[in-house]
Order: structure tokens, then C-alpha cells, then sequence
């Protein structure tokens, strides 16, 4: 009886304490272009949630895009997720060399919380699996010669 009373409150515990302790959920998701095509274009990328957790802190929590737009959050530990609530969304590609940046693949905005206009309504019971639409840089426009 004793030992069907320890189980039961250490798997009780172990339910309220939430994942790591801390109150995440599991979190995965994928990128696509408005045509519903994978972003396969932007391996190493970082999307990063920003959400408030139920002790008023501020947590942000990122996945690395995979080769077929797909990502998986951290917050302390690998795979953890986010926290539960409204968390704002950004992409930020990855820059292997500062000094030599690639070239803009993904739209400006969506690298900044204010502008992306991405938001994630995570769980505590899931699933939470977002799919997120992004769009391409504009090209520029190129002007001729004044007349």
C-alpha cells in the first residue's frame, strides 16, 4: 500500500511540476510560403517564441529550421517547448560569417517580434504543432536612368 501511495504521489508531482519543472509545453511546427511550399531555403534558421509564464517572468524559447522547415522549441532544456499562453513569433536566419551576411531570403518584418505579426496560442494539454505562412524578400525594384 505504501509503495502504490509513493507512486502515486511522485507521478502526481511530476504532473503539476510541468516540463522542466518550470511549467513548458512540447512545441513543433514548420515554416511555409504562402503557396504551402516548406521554407526548405533557410536550413540553421531560429524560430523563437516570447511568452509570459505563470510566474510573470519573461521566457523565449527557439528551434532550429531543418532542412524541411521544421523546428523543435527549447527553453532550459532540449525539446522542453514554451511557455503556456500567447507567445509572440519571429525568424531569425542564420548568419554563419557577420561579416559577409547572406542574402535575404525571408521578408524583414519577420525577424522582429513588433512587425512579424506571427503569435502562437500554446497549450498546456497541446497538441501544439503551428504552422507558420511567411513570404519571401520583395524583390527590389530597379529604376532607370532619370529623363
Amino acid at each position: 500500500m505504501r509503495l502504490t501511495q509513493a507512486l502515486g504521489f511522485s507521478l502526481l508531482a511530476l504532473v503539476l511540476s510541468g516540463c522542466g519543472g518550470s511549467g513548458f509545453s512540447p512545441v513543433k511546427g514548420k515554416l511555409v510560403y504562402p503557396d504551402g511550399s516548406p521554407v526548405t531555403d533557410m536550413p540553421n534558421a531560429q524560430v523563437v517564441f516570447e511568452g509570459v509564464g505563470a510566474d510573470g517572468k519573461g521566457y523565449s524559447a527557439a528551434g532550429t529550421l531543418d532542412a524541411t522547415g521544421q523546428f523543435v522549441l527549447t527553453c532550459e532544456k532540449t525539446g522542453d517547448g514554451a511557455v503556456p499562453g500567447k507567445n509572440k513569433v519571429l525568424v531569425a536566419p542564420y548568419v554563419p560569417n557577420p561579416e559577409q551576411p547572406p542574402p535575404k531570403i525571408l521578408d524583414p518584418r519577420f525577424e522582429s517580434f513588433a512587425t512579424s505579426g506571427l503569435e502562437a496560442d500554446v497549450t498546456t494539454s497541446g497538441p501544439n504543432d503551428f504552422t507558420f505562412t511567411v513570404e519571401r524578400v520583395k524583390p527590389s525594384a530597379k529604376k532607370g536612368p532619370k529623363k
